[in-house]
């Protein structure tokens, strides 16, 4: 079929129209030149030139638009001005063929559906900053409607066997959801599990806070194996303290350099956690900030007398969140100079006890700033500048602080400082509670693990008044103390809390609760064998997994999924030494079961055939058969029953599936929660992800590149046989990032055999300076080179991946690395960065 892509601009008649054909040409361009201008251009016409030339490109054509009503609408009032009649053409809508095609998209514009389907032009994706150019648009119209009518390459894939429950139980699921992935989720808590050690954690908090005098800091270490219920242990805190206390929650840091700022990074995270109190909802830093202004006053008023300080304190006392109502309108004089009074006072206190030099006393304005306003999208530009991060010289204007100078700047000291200063003003207020989680991977990263120590030893000893908690396996606490100095080593022992599995009534009160929730019990859904079975799993989630499947099996008639293989970590000369020790008990038991004494000799050939996925060992009555795809030796005998021994069972990809669509649920819907986004966190997480890459295709090595002493954006070079790419992360602004971005140009430059990405995050703001804006084009235009702004779409998997190798590594998703990575690779393949490394080559 013959066609044509067109793309009108224009609010009411045209303002611009290009046509293209269905090779991309450029067959049409015009501009519409109204009365007066004195823009000189090519193709500037007036309208009615135009609408000449389209009667003779337009009759009988079929006519690709995206929103062909808005175009045709466009066309039908040109031709109308002009006293024409559009001529007779058919349209097709490539919005529409989107919509039917993926009717779950969030959007359906053009440059959403184009990044999210990885379309390019000239090898480089949809760029906002050219859209609603008309041959620009045209030409991805154009790339769309290709994509949406012939099979992309994952689609082109053996579709993957996945069993879907299309029924719709009378029963909900009781079972369906088991992981605490942050103590502020909001789970079901069983309270009668790990009872004495949540009142010996509510102990600690209320010891730190009544030593007044000392202010000093406790450590306790938690101990459990995978699925025991730590971060579950954690959620309960929370929900005991978070109207008192503020509960800060950090996961594994991935950068061995920048562990400090890491920590500092997810405590600012946690600070941006809303609390609900009495149906208001606030901040943990609003609560933190108001508790802390009112003790000030109570200092204060040691010296003024005066009858309106003590009124106010008497109006704070019972409800310091009221500060926030009685200081005037956003934006009013008033409202600003009850802030600047607030902040005189607080940074008063704050010299007088500590000191005025160092990055804390700016930090500390940074934090009165977030307090001080109630737009969110402003707060978090303020939680952007609290990183340290060098920000957008418009940004810091907006929010009223002064740019950070990123060349100057310490992160790890800045960090430090950061984190010490909190623990300074809790003193105000009332202990910090400080989680360490998903660390166990660590031991695998021993540099990383060395910078941690560190870390955790300088935050233990000059943060004050705070209850750090280190959640961990309790064979990895054997091997973290290698990277630990003794005084960090006494400070978590000496309240080591270990959880065991729950006893078997335990258990059984925890599945009825649940059950209770959606209005069954235990006995209307299981069998007493079923609950045998359940409750003889090796830990919490283990159990209510369990449940989850033999619920399927129950209520909606599913088969029970095979039973997981452990993961054996012994060489392969042991694996053999195994393997040929249980075919020398099968041979033995085979021998016994032999009922002609003339036949008890048994001779075993082996018949080595890989082609065939197959070992054949024989004898006069039996075959023992080992098969490499359902990886099981059959016994069959014509006197007996078969015998079956499993060895390593594979998993099912339904598993894999399950997770990653779960998962990409929840990062969907959390996707506008609190996030510090940091160049070196994006990095760690690239090497994370391509480690796991890596582990599934050991031809691909990881490096980095350098230019002399000059500072560059942090990169990661991935090459893979004749692949080689470097990705690099820029999210920081002003002019840290116009030298940095002229120096990766030069880098780009320097190595035309490199293919080149500089990513940055589009919460980070786009970048407006002039100079800035003329590296990126320069980027661009390179042939090797090309900058790409991260939306939801790209943050999504990218983070999906990156959490799915963390949960392997730390035993949370007890799967292969190399069947979920097999997986992800198809499900995933137009995703730029697997697109880039692995072409079609991952089968």
């Amino acid at each position: 079929m013959n066609f044509i892509v067109i793309d009108t601009e224009g609010s009411d008649t045209l303002r611009e129209i290009a046509i293209i054909n269905q090779d991309g040409k450029l067959i049409y361009e015009a501009f519409v030149r109204t009365r007066g201008s004195t823009t000189k251009r090519l193709n500037h016409k007036p309208l009615t030139e135009i609408v000449r030339d389209l009667q003779n490109i337009l009759p009988n054509q079929t006519i690709i638009c995206h929103n062909v009503q808005h175009d045709r609408t466009i066309l039908d009032k040109s031709f109308y001005k002009c006293r024409q009649q559009l001529p007779q053409a058919q349209f097709i809508c490539t919005l529409e063929l989107a919509q039917q095609k993926y009717p779950n998209f969030d959007s359906y514009q053009l440059g959403n559906l184009s990044r999210r389907l990885f379309l390019q032009v000239d090898n480089l994706y949809f760029r906002r900053v050219q859209a609603h150019r008309a041959r620009y648009d045209a030409q991805f119209t154009l790339q769309l409607y290709l994509y949406l009518t012939s099979h992309s390459r994952i689609e082109d894939k053996p579709a993957m066997t996945v069993e879907k429950i299309v029924t719709t139980p009378s029963v909900k699921n009781p079972f369906s959801s088991s992981r605490v992935d942050d103590p502020y989720q909001n789970h079901l808590d069983f309270e009668h599990i790990y009872g004495s050690q949540f009142y010996h954690l509510k102990s600690l908090v209320e010891e730190i806070k009544q030593d007044k005098e000392n202010q000093q800091s406790r450590g306790a270490l938690i101990l459990g194996e995978a699925g025991s219920g730590k971060t579950h242990l954690m959620m309960r805190l929370a929900k005991a303290t978070l109207t008192t206390n503020r509960l800060l929650y950090v996961r594994q840091p991935n950068n061995a350099n920048s562990v400090m700022h890491h920590i500092y990074s997810r405590i600012l995270e946690s600070f941006a956690q809303k609390v609900d109190i009495e149906g208001t909802q606030r901040t943990q830093l609003d609560l933190l900030l108001a508790h802390v202004f009112v003790n000030i006053l109570k200092t204060i008023q040691q010296e003024d007398k005066t009858q309106k300080l003590e009124q106010i304190i008497q109006l704070l006392q019972d409800d310091s969140l009221i500060l926030y109502e009685r200081l005037g309108g956003e934006n009013t004089q008033r409202n600003r100079d009850n802030w600047k009074y607030i902040e005189t006072k607080i940074t008063q206190w704050w010299e007088n006890n500590y000191s005025a030099s160092g990055y804390a006393p700016n930090i500390l304005k940074g934090i009165i700033k977030y307090c001080s306003y109630k737009d969110i999208k402003t707060k978090d530009k303020v939680r952007r500048w609290l990183t340290g991060n060098e920000l957008d010289s418009q940004i810091c204007e907006e929010i009223g602080l002064n740019n950070w100078q990123e060349e100057n700047l310490s992160k790890e000291d800045f960090a430090l400082e950061g984190i010490r200063l909190f623990g300074q003003l809790s003193t105000l207020d009332e202990p910090l509670i400080i989680i360490f989680d998903q660390l166990e991977y660590l031991i695998h990263k021993p540099e990383i693990l060395t910078s941690f120590g560190n870390a955790l030893r300088e935050i233990i000893t000059h943060v004050p008044n705070s209850l750090i908690v280190v959640n961990l396996f309790p064979d990895r606490w054997q091997s973290f103390q290698g990277y630990f100095d003794d005084s960090t080593i006494d400070r978590l022992s000496i309240n080591q809390l270990i959880l065991q599995t729950p006893s078997t009534g335990e258990l059984k009160r925890m599945l009825a609760m649940k059950c209770e929730r959606v209005g069954t019990t235990l006995e209307e859904l299981f069998k007493p064998e079923d609950l045998q079975i359940i409750l003889k799993q090796s830990s919490i989630r283990k159990v209510i997994n369990k449940a989850s499947d033999y619920y399927h099996y129950r209520i909606l008639n599913l088969p029970l999924p095979e039973e997981l293989p452990y993961k054996n970590n012994a060489s392969v000369e042991e694996k053999l030494m195994s393997l040929e020790n249980a075919l020398k008990q099968i041979a033995h038991i085979c021998q016994s079961l032999l009922t002609n004494h003339n036949e008890t000799q048994l001779n075993i050939e082996i018949n080595n055939n890989i082609n065939n996925n197959h070992q054949l060992y024989k004898d006069k009555k039996k075959e023992i058969i080992f098969d490499f795809e359902t990886k099981k030796i059959n016994t069959i005998n014509t006197n007996s029953d078969e015998i079956i021994v499993d060895i390593n069972i594979p998993l099912k990809e339904k598993i894999i599936l399950n997770y990653l669509e779960e998962n990409e649920r929840l990062i969907t819907e959390n996707y506008h929660d609190p996030y510090v986004i940091t160049d070196d966190d994006e990095y760690g997480k690239l090497v994370t992800i391509m480690e796991g890459f890596k582990s599934y295709d050991s031809t691909i090595e990881l490096d980095h590149l350098a230019l002399g002493k000059r500072v560059i954006p942090e990169n990661l070079l991935i090459t893979r046989n004749n692949i080689k790419l470097a990705v690099a992360f820029l999210n920081i602004g002003g002019s840290a990032f116009t030298s940095r971005v002229k120096n990766f140009n030069q880098l780009v430059i320097s190595n035309r055999n490199i293919k080149f990405y500089l990513l940055r995050d589009e919460k980070e703001g786009y970048i407006t300076g002039k100079v800035g804006l003329e590296e990126i084009d320069k980027l661009n235009y390179t042939e090797n080179g090309s900058f790409l702004m991260i939306d939801k779409e790209t943050r999504v998997i990218f983070e999906l991946v990156y959490k799915m190798i963390v949960d392997i590594n730390q035993n949370d998703l007890e799967v292969s690395m190399n069947d979920a990575i097999k997986v992800v690779l198809n499900r995933y393949a137009n995703y730029w960065l697997i697109k880039e490394i692995f072409a079609t080559n991952h089968n």
